[in-house]
């Protein structure tokens, strides 16, 4: 009895042992599928800030939602990506305004969502910066979001802040200002508007009024801009839209919701721009953002994405936000 115990013993001993090597086998031998980068709004475990900001511009670039939960707010405060190329300047922190900016009181951004495509940016430009949702930084200074225009506008010859009227040399575009006031306000009249001129079409367009004030008209006005843009197809793709905001001023570094600094991908020169300008802010204002690679769709089918990748970045990053 003593050695048949002894046998069984022995017997569920090496049974263990083998299943406990079959275990650790499976568990070390076969890797599993990493986990994408980009998943949701909430933070992922161990993610650095550049990872957390990928994936929060991938997830507000694919939300197409036409407000933000409220009729009277406009979706580019709750999604989308509010971006602006910046020229190679090594006397100029970025994040101020350029004289163009400041003469006309407003400052010239895109819009990038996945229905708001386009694939350059204004000039040529392979770098900038992007601005935070405003929904997700309460505590940031907020310059005020004008008007949207679905195509370039021209802004620099327009006036009340890049809004108005275009004219240039002498020559008036009539009609061209804020899109209500010149009775404006549907898709179809927009089109209408729009083609009423075979040249200059996007000087004669109007703009639409999306500030603060006008709440729900406000809303509505932005979303039928976006629309404008899908209705115009590929020439709305071949160059990108304007979106302006009121002129803030030099030095607010600490205060303003920017989010990172961006190159196109491929660019090296705009990778090198991004970094100064990511050192920059850090020694100026003590403010760390990531340099973030973005590849502009360069068909109607594609789609924007947007990199973190470790080497791109010229300062230590910090952990991801709570």
């Amino acid at each position: 009895m003593k050695r048949s115990l002894i046998f069984f013993r022995s017997l569920m001993y090496s049974v263990l042992m083998l299943l406990a090597s079959c275990a650790t086998v499976d568990q070390t031998g076969v890797n599993p599928p990493a986990p994408p980068l980009l998943q949701t709004q909430s933070p992922t475990t161990q993610e650095n800030l550049g990872e957390q900001v990928a994936r929060h511009l991938t997830e507000r670039y694919n939300n197409t939602a036409s407000n933000c939960g409220s009729s009277s707010t406009p979706s580019f405060i709750c999604n989308g990506v509010m971006i602006r190329g910046t020229a190679n300047n090594p006397t100029f922190h970025v994040w101020n305004n350029s004289p163009a900016a400041r003469a006309k009181g407003g400052v010239s951004f895109s819009y990038l969502r996945s229905d708001a495509k386009f694939k350059t940016f204004a000039y040529g430009y392979t770098n900038g910066y992007i601005m935070t949702a405003y929904s997700f930084v309460p505590e940031k200074f907020k310059p005020q979001v004008l008007c949207f225009f679905p195509i370039d506008a021209g802004s620099v010859y327009r006036d009340n802040k890049g809004c108005g009227a275009f004219s240039y040399q002498g020559s008036q575009f009539p009609g061209s200002g804020p899109c209500h006031l010149n009775g404006v306000v549907t898709l179809d009249q927009w089109w209408q508007h729009y083609n009423a001129h075979s040249e200059s079409r996007h000087s004669w367009q109007c703009g639409f009024d999306v500030s603060d004030g006008r709440d729900q008209a406000g809303a509505v006005a932005f979303a039928t801009g976006v629309a404008a843009m899908k209705r115009m197809g590929d020439e709305s793709f071949e160059t990108q839209n304007e979106l302006i905001l009121a002129y803030w001023n030099d030095g607010l570094g600490k205060t303003l919701p920017l989010e990172a600094f961006f190159y196109l991908r491929n660019s090296a020169q705009g990778k090198a721009d991004a970094q100064r300008n990511q050192r920059d802010l850090r020694d100026t204002d003590g403010v760390v953002i990531p340099v973030i690679s973005v590849q502009l769709p360069q068909s109607p089918g594609a789609q924007a994405t947007f990199y973190y990748l470790a080497g791109d970045q010229a300062v230590t990053l910090p952990p991801a936000k709570p």
